[in-house]
């Protein structure tokens, strides 16, 4: 994203986590390793900021696991602190989880309080309604368990985490086989120590040594040869008990610099030296683009069509498309480009010849390509479809190097499409995935003129989270979209306001709205560089230019059925409810989502006139089944309208050993409709592939008919199963501030795909606006952790935390200019390291209060100030 001077138009499209190139000029950049076996809770206090709605099914864990939690059973505020405000958590009153159990095996749970405060916490056990065992956590009790009786047999058992009050808290899960589990340290190691004193072992064991270090303190005692108790020089012991004991941590680590010294450790109360301290209990990509389609009803669409809106023209004024020579378009949309293309289709070079040539700097995302594979995509049995996969593509190339172009070619283009007043408009849909103008009337006019020689325009609203009219999105006559994430909730990106019109797809990096463990990434055609050469492939993408395609390949499909539809006949049925989806229908119209989220089979359906096909539909169209995720999903199927009479059911047959689909009624015979159980058995899957099947469902109505129904299955690997919730990357100033805090100077955000974390930070160029992962040169320690709890600090016990090189035992890292800095490579937890002989280093961390967030909403390249949309 750029931030764009007036007159100039930018493609609004987001990051997306498909490509890999790293950014130009990185300051700093790495990955982060997940331990083994670690998961987290999909309904934490961060992911309800974004999405408001609680996990409605239990979460599928695998036999051995830890998993850090959030439960609330109220909503609420934390009070300010500290220059923070009072930020709200959110009502989660229980986690429910699903796991196959040994007999004997023990569940273990620790319970940490919130910034709110700290209350009880209920663990149950149970099979089928029955509880097996139950514990309860409180103030004096943080550490209980509950355990499989070794007369219980192995099987499937849940597990419900509950709140016992009214404050928000964190926990732990963790399971072990049979009793040999214990539990881990999950806060930083803060044990009680003398103020001002150190024991000192020195390197020669020599009186010497001691002498040579009278300035750094003054030696006390000799405990034993070369082992001595050292006070703090006087100056360092003002101030109040928080900063003499940071004071005397600062001393500590300072004296292990000195050659002389074999080792310095606080003196620690009430323990011998000789004695170490005890330690305490311490989807999917498989998916492709299904989740978008399936949210969409684009399966009911295309079956009423039929024929994947043939002979429509879709014109995608973008970057062009990609193109490995003249002519030789992507594969997966080559078959519906116009050929040849109308003479100037090229508004940036003015020539003929739409091609992207990608950037010159940077990384290259083919914009107009993934835009145009949403819409028309062939069905070819590679790569993804597009929603109107057999409409006529129209590339028209008016953005240039880094997306951005001028108002002057889009009013060219404009013109252009609307085609010779002699003749024919050259398209019947014009996507525009663009936006960052302002009010232009010569444009207003051009959008004008088209529109009444039937063209229907259709915009994406922006990506700056902002009310603020985005313009051509805003004009008269254009259709403006908001975007949405998997759940259908407006993305966190999305612009909105009165003047939006409908909602679609668009996609949310930040959240698994359709729970298939992966963020909300709408996947589509582009190119990347493989072995050093420019080669088709998909990546994933967020943004209104993502949800802008879907809302105008709906508009192919309706204008198959009835070519004489016009912008004015599709307002007026948006406006009555008739092609668009909500809780309420007829829709009302909101700021978010205009007059609701597209529904394609409705949208059709208001096309026919009335005519409706007597067909069956399936609700969800696509089914998905992970080992990891649901094990069991029933199928609703009905025919389309109830008035169509019944279908006479004649087969349902599936073509996979690992599914199983048990039917009611069974036999279904002739019925209105029917219910589905498909059940997946991971046994029969390998570990970490996924599978595909089609469960076809053979019936007659009018005619003789089938209706498939997609199923993806997959054992997920642990390394793919490792999460531990959305990471803040931070790089913070090395000292606290005088309440503790940490303040951080740079941020990004990443989720876990594979097992990794990745994530970059880029230099601070001076110039405004100033990105939130923009770092200037200096000294920084570099952190990362979630904020489960929403209260804008990472790394609180209970939460996962990584710092460099290793946690509890950070180091600076100096950022210089025209230095990047690559290939760091941190771990996270939720433990932390402990104290003990193993652990000679390690120092406590008293009263340590958390790296304080920038922002907790903000993404990777999410702007401080953002101009553009």
């Amino acid at each position: 994203m750029l931030a764009i001077l007036a007159g100039a138009i930018a493609g609004c499209g987001g990051g997306g986590s498909g490509d890999s190139s790293v950014p130009v000029n990185v300051a700093l950049s790495g990955v982060i390793d997940i331990e083994v076996g670690t998961r987290v809770d999909a309904d934490t206090a961060d992911v309800l900021l974004l999405n408001d709605t609680p996990l409605s099914s239990p979460q599928v864990l695998p036999p051995e696991y830890l998993l850090a939690g959030y439960v609330s059973a109220t909503d609420g505020s934390y009070a300010p602190l500290s220059g923070f405000a009072a930020a709200p958590y959110f009502a989660d009153p229980e986690d429910v989880y699903t796991v196959n159990l040994k007999s004997g095996q023990r569940i273990y749970l620790q319970a940490f309080a919130s910034r709110a405060g700290v209350s009880s916490l209920d663990v149950v056990l149970s099979e089928g309604g029955t509880v097996i065992d139950s514990a309860s956590s409180d103030a004096n009790s943080t550490e209980v368990s509950v355990a499989l009786p070794t007369t219980e047999a192995d099987g499937t058992y849940t597990i419900t985490v509950s709140a016992g009050g009214n404050t928000p808290m964190l926990y732990v899960l963790s399971s072990s086989v049979a009793t040999a589990g214990e539990f881990r340290a999950f806060e930083w190691p803060d044990y009680e120590f003398v103020e001002g004193e150190a024991l000192v072992a020195l390197a020669d064991d020599e009186r010497a040594g001691a002498n040579s270090l009278a300035v750094a303190g003054e030696f006390k005692r000799e405990i034993g040869k070369g082992l001595w108790r050292v006070a703090m020089p006087p100056a360092g012991m003002a101030g109040n008990e928080q900063s003499r004991k940071a004071a005397t941590l600062e001393w500590i680590r300072e004296m292990r610099s000195r050659q002389e010294v074999r080792s310095a450790e606080p003196n620690y109360r009430m323990r011998a030296m000789a004695t170490p301290l005890d330690e305490p209990l311490y989807n999917s990509p498989t998916l492709g683009q299904q989740w978008h389609y399936s949210l969409l009803n684009a399966p009911t669409a295309w079956q009423i069509v039929g024929n994947g809106g043939q002979g429509v023209t879709v014109a995608v004024m973008d970057t062009g498309l990609f193109a490995s020579s003249p002519g030789a378009w992507h594969s997966d949309i080559a078959a519906n480009v116009l050929s040849p293309l109308p003479l100037g289709a090229d508004f940036v070079d003015d020539d003929s010849d739409p091609r992207d040539p990608g950037n010159d700097v940077g990384s290259s995302v083919y914009h107009g390509t993934h835009v145009a594979g949403t819409v028309a995509a062939v069905v070819n049995g590679s790569g993804g479809a597009g929603v109107a996969y057999e409409s006529n593509l129209l590339p028209v190339r008016v953005l240039g190097e880094g997306g951005t172009g001028s108002s002057e070619d889009l009013l060219d283009a404009l013109q252009w499409i609307a085609g010779p007043d002699a003749g024919s408009p050259r398209a019947d849909v014009v996507n525009l995935s663009l936006g960052g103008l302002p009010y232009i009337s010569s444009l207003q006019s051009a959008i004008n003129t088209a529109t009444d020689r039937g063209i229907v325009f259709v915009a994406a609203a922006g990506n700056s989270a902002s009310t603020a009219p985005s313009y051509p999105a805003a004009f008269d006559n254009v259709l403006a979209v908001s975007a949405v994430d998997g759940a259908g909730q407006l993305s966190t990106y999305s612009n909105y306001g009165s003047w939006v019109d409908v909602a679609a797809p668009g996609g949310d990096a930040s959240r698994d709205g359709n729970a298939d463990g992966y963020g909300d990434l709408v996947s589509s055609t582009s190119a990347t560089s493989i072995d050093g050469s420019l080669q088709e492939t998909y990546i994933g993408l967020q943004g209104t230019s993502m949800a802008a395609p879907h809302v105008s390949a709906v508009l192919a499909l309706m204008k198959n059925v009835k070519p004489t539809l016009e912008y004015g006949a599709i307002s007026a049925l948006l406006q009555s409810g008739q092609l668009t989806s909500c809780a309420a229908e007829p829709c009302a119209k909101t700021s978010e989502l205009g007059w609701g989220l597209l529904d394609a089979g409705k949208a059709v359906l208001a096309a026919t006139d009335g005519v409706i096909p007597a067909i069956l539909v399936a609700s969800p169209a696509i089914v998905s089944l992970s080992s990891e995720g649901s094990l069991q999903q029933t199928v609703t199927v009905s025919l389309l309208d109830s008035e169509s009479g019944d279908a006479t059911i004649t087969a349902v047959t599936e073509a996979a050993d690992w599914l199983t689909v048990d039917v009611s009624p069974d036999p279904p015979g002739t019925v209105s409709s029917l219910q589905l159980v498909m059940t997946l058995h991971p046994e029969l899957l390998d570990s970490g592939v996924s599978e595909r099947a089609t469960v076809t469902i053979s019936y007659t109505t009018d005619q003789a008919r089938s209706l498939d129904i997609p199923v993806v299955g997959q054992t997920v690997s642990d390394l793919q199963a490792r999460n531990a919730g959305r990471h803040f990357v931070l790089l913070v100033n090395p000292e606290p501030t005088a309440d503790g805090f940490y303040e951080s100077v740079a941020q990004t955000s990443s989720v876990a795909e594979d097992g990794l974390y990745t994530f970059s930070f880029i230099p601070d160029d001076g110039v405004s606006p100033t990105l939130i992962n923009e770092v200037p040169p200096g000294n920084y320690i570099l952190v990362a952790g979630t904020d489960l709890d929403n209260d804008g600090l990472i790394c609180h016990a209970g939460e996962a935390c990584a710092e460099y090189p290793v946690a509890g035992l950070r180091e600076e890292i100096t950022i210089e200019e025209g230095q990047p800095i690559t290939g760091i490579r941190m771990t996270t937890s939720y433990t932390r390291p402990t104290i003990s002989a193993s652990s000679p280093n390690q120092l406590p961390r008293p009263d340590f209060s958390g790296y304080r967030l920038l922002d907790r909403t903000a993404d990777t390249q999410t702007l401080k100030t953002v101009a553009t949309p």
